[in-house]
């Protein structure tokens, strides 16, 4: 047994959803009766987690409204290399009654549809259980959970279908029915509700926003409309001709305004369902953190999801808030009680959250939490007798579902050993522009109970909701390595022999078997089976560049993320303040000039022991593509005008801020010096990056040596 056979018994099938309508299909025919319904009782302790990398079977799209046929319908996916006999696998919804599936073998790639009806007789294969509007089903193999998917409302409506797309995997959306065919994506309905202000900012009328996403004409009025809160029946809409790509605000209030408009009122937390010909085809509903006093929600880009908080603009394209506004200096300030702003400051290592509000942009929160944030550079802003640490906020710890122009939490970070307030900033925006998924980021002036507090960098999360907003598939696993396994190498196959890496999403449902195969892979197999290689090289470049030890490649191999789809894994960056070469003067190797850190062996000790860059690296197609990433920072980003210019912009936007800092690591002198020339051990940022451009010129030409025999930067020879 190789490897990945056997890896293959260690894997979870994460999450995930289905449903709608529309379309028949040709899958065998047979009588229904009640013996078709297993009683098996199976306790929650007795179903096994999902343990295969690659399931057999995937349950692949569903149905809960056929246009063409009067019952749901559960299409079934074989992923299998092999023929997989179904009479193995039983399908269910509450875990307690289960259907099996028939004595019939299928073949690699094939679908297979099965009807979901209490209804006898029916002449088609079926489970005895209906499917709604938002539900779920699982896939069983015996006790052990193969498979399940599930949806909320709204997902699957009247003509759409919910499930995987691309087919077998895990990402899961709305789609256009297709019986025992590949999915396709669905396209949202001709007429979509696009905007909605519940919350006017001058306490005038809400209203919602029509558009017609199609390319015919629309008479609104052969279109239904009901507020789910109001328990009304459906509301006719104003009888109006919305053209294509048209928008039409219709007033919501009780008395007529003297315009287009419905006879109800929206709620800070409502929901509206467009009727068409009596069946539901659109469906909008909001929180109230969703829609605060002076803000929309809705389409983020007209025609697209995911919603977002908005600006408003009746009748004309929908404007995005900017919520890291990098042009300018927000505030951001929260109010607190005395004595848990206290404890935060006197017990700073507990890192226990505290309730306070917290306003921001316009917008001003109740019930939020924010406690302290890091490791090594809290523990020594305390002992130092300092008050200047780093907080991260949670939205909705005390209020559930509550967001922040759709932000869960976010992140301020001080500029520990920073007098530029600019590495971590720069480093950011260099991953970026390289093409690495990175946190959003923007300056503040943080302010407690009135009084300012600092200077610092806002940035979101990596977290579920990171992970949808960057990524078609949101529904992997995902990753903080910081400890043991962190440097990724094999331990063996059980995920407790790395206690330093931190299943962050998924908990409840991953066995961690896909970071199992993919350490693996990494020492025994084939990376490009479980790494999005591009994602590494784009980050090393950029971090090389910075000699960013305190990072994978560095002593501590941590300060990343990463996150695994369908089985591949992307990488991460996180917490970039030792950027520009800070770091190096704590390594070990102290003789060592980091500024001249070796490209191709970039680690503190041998390469090997950073097994994810000595995979690469050892690819001569990999080194070059990685060798051509550094060339492209050193002509562009990283070229003296370009950097020294992006240096004097951020300081000129940041200066009059660092001057008022009341808490800051260094004073504003330091502050203007550090932008060229050294503080303390601090490079200064042109003069380290235009020796390090020249250093890794050098590397590439040939002139130096790139590697270090294998030993890494840190060898003396």
């Amino acid at each position: 047994m190789n490897t990945r056979q056997y890896i293959n018994y260690l894997f979870p099938i994460l999450l995930v959803v289905i449903l709608s309508s529309c379309g028949s299909n040709s899958s065998p025919k047979k009588s229904n009766s009640t013996d078709n319904v297993a009683e098996i009782p199976v306790s929650e302790e007795e179903i096994d987690i999902v343990i295969s990398e690659y399931p057999e079977i995937r349950i692949n799209e569903i149905i809960t409204k056929n246009a063409e046929s009067e019952y749901s319908w559960i299409e079934l996916h074989i992923t299998s290399n092999n023929a997989v006999n179904l009479s193995d696998f039983s399908l269910t919804k509450d875990s307690t009654e289960f259907s099996p599936l028939p004595d019939i073998s299928l073949e690699p790639g094939s679908f297979y549809i099965i009807y979901a009806t209490t209804d006898l007789n029916t002449g088609l294969e079926t489970v005895n259980f209906k499917l709604g509007n938002s539900d779920n089903v699982s896939l069983f193999k015996g006790d052990d959970l193969i498979d399940k998917i599930s949806w909320k409302k709204g997902e699957a409506l009247f003509g759409s279908s919910f499930g995987r797309f691309p087919d077998g995997s895990d990402s899961t959306q709305t789609l256009i029915p297709t019986a025992s065919n590949e999915n396709i994506k669905a396209t949202l309905r001709d007429l979509v509700i696009s905007e909605v202000v519940a919350n006017a900012s001058d306490d005038s009328n809400d209203w919602f926003e029509l558009l017609n996403t199609s390319d015919q004409e629309i008479i609104l009025s052969e279109y239904q409309i009901i507020n789910k809160n109001k328990e009304l029946d459906p509301v006719t809409l104003p009888d109006i001709m919305l053209s294509a790509g048209q928008y039409q605000k219709i007033i919501a209030s009780e008395i007529d305004p003297g315009e287009a408009y419905v006879p109800f009122q929206l709620s800070s937390s409502d929901e509206l369902e467009l009727i068409f010909n009596g069946e539901s085809i659109y469906y909008f509903d909001w929180k109230p953190s969703d829609v605060p006093k002076g803000f929309s929600y809705g389409l983020s880009i007209d025609g697209n999801l995911p919603r977002k908080t908005l600006i408003p603009t009746p009748s004309e394209s929908n404007r995005n808030v900017i919520v890291f506004n990098e042009s300018i200096v927000q505030s951001l300030s929260i109010e607190i009680a005395d004595e848990n702003w206290q404890d935060i400051l006197n017990n700073p290592l507990d890192k226990i959250y505290h309730r306070a509000s917290l306003t921001f942009n316009g917008v001003t929160l109740n019930e939020i939490a924010i406690r302290t944030k890091g490791s090594s550079s809290l523990t020594s802003v305390f002992n130092s007798g300092g008050e200047r640490f780093s907080f991260k906020f949670d939205i909705n710890e005390y209020v559930s579902g509550q967001k922040l122009f759709g932000l869960k939490k976010f992140v301020l970070n001080n500029s520990f050993h920073d007098p530029s307030y600019m590495r971590e900033k720069i480093a950011y925006d260099l991953l970026d522009e390289m093409g690495v998924v990175v946190p959003k980021h923007a300056y503040v002036n943080f302010y407690v109970n009135g009084e300012l507090r600092g200077l610092y960098l806002m940035l979101e999360t990596i977290d579920k909701t990171f992970l949808k907003k960057h990524f078609g598939n949101s529904q992997g696993d995902l990753y903080k390595p910081d400890g043991v396994g962190s440097d990724l190498r094999w331990i063996d196959n059980e995920f407790m022999s790395y206690p330093g890496v931190e299943l962050k999403t998924n908990k409840k449902s991953s066995d961690n078997g896909a970071f199992v195969n993919f350490v693996s892979e990494m020492s025994f197999g084939d990376t490009n089976s479980v790494i999005d290689i591009d994602s590494v090289l784009r980050y090393m470049a950029v971090s090389v560049s910075l000699s960013n030890l305190d990072s994978y490649h560095g002593p501590h191999d941590h300060n990343y993320y990463i996150y695994e789809q369908d089985g591949i894994f992307s990488f991460l960056p996180w917490d970039l303040n030792e950027s520009f070469g800070t770091f190096g003067t704590l390594l070990t190797c102290q003789t060592q000039d980091i500024r001249e850190l070796t490209i191709d062996e970039p680690t503190t000790g041998p390469l090997i022991e950073k097994p994810l860059l000595a995979k690469l690296f050892s690819n001569p197609i990999h080194l070059e593509t990685y060798h051509n990433y550094l060339w492209e920072l050193i002509n562009g980003s990283l070229s003296s005008p370009a950097f020294s210019e992006r240096v004097n912009g951020l300081a000129n936007l940041i200066r009059e801020h660092v001057a008022n800092d009341p808490t800051s690591f260094y004073n504003l002198s330091d502050f203007n010096k550090n932008i060229n020339e050294s503080v303390d051990r601090f490079y200064g940022l042109t003069s380290f990056i235009e020796y390090r451009r020249d250093n890794m010129i050098r590397q590439l030409s040939g002139e130096i040596d790139p590697t270090r025999s294998g030993n890494g930067f840190c060898s003396t020879f």
